[in-house]
């Protein structure tokens, strides 16, 4: 018999509130470095924005993409009218689908994600600001403004 698997996210929350932010993490499969390719993590980064820009699902305070995982910090807009894990499943089907497509990379995603609600107590810019510094805790730029795929939309705390 396998083990139970581990809860990670929070008994009896609403995941469709849309007053709530949260910090996000989805990992490649396997932790494979897939968005170590620039043309891959650029095409991740398009589809944040569109999501958030253009479909206006999210609102996306900052986000990162790793060579084997992303980090979101994100709101879901109030008329996407569905759950946190339906923003991130549909996320991750449409660009395993594509990227399937374009670059034969089976599976993109390993299953599930990470969420983090983000309390009232906690700054947004702060958090915003820890995401952003990923490339540099991992040593792959010394400032996180040279990193290509790190952004902090300031115009979302607005």
């Amino acid at each position: 018999m396998l083990p139970a698997r581990k809860q990670i996210h929070l008994v009896d929350y609403d995941y469709s509130n849309t007053d709530a932010v949260y910090f996000v993490t989805i990992c490649t499969y396997n932790k494979k470095a897939y968005f170590k390719n620039p043309e891959i993590a650029q095409y991740i980064e398009n589809e944040i924005d569109h999501r958030s820009r253009v479909v206006q699902e999210v609102t996306v305070y900052a986000y990162c993409i790793m060579p084997d995982h992303l980090h979101l910090l994100l709101k879901l807009n109030e008329g996407y009218g569905k759950s946190l894990a339906n923003w991130v499943a549909a996320f991750k089907r449409y660009n395993a689908r594509v990227l399937s497509m374009m670059r034969d990379i089976k599976p993109l995603w390993q299953p599930n994600y990470y969420e983090h609600v983000v309390r009232k107590d906690e700054s947004l810019k702060t958090i915003a600001e820890y995401i952003a510094h990923n490339p540099v805790r991992k040593n792959l730029v010394s400032q996180w403004q040279d990193y290509s795929f790190a952004k902090i939309n300031h115009d979302a705390f607005q």
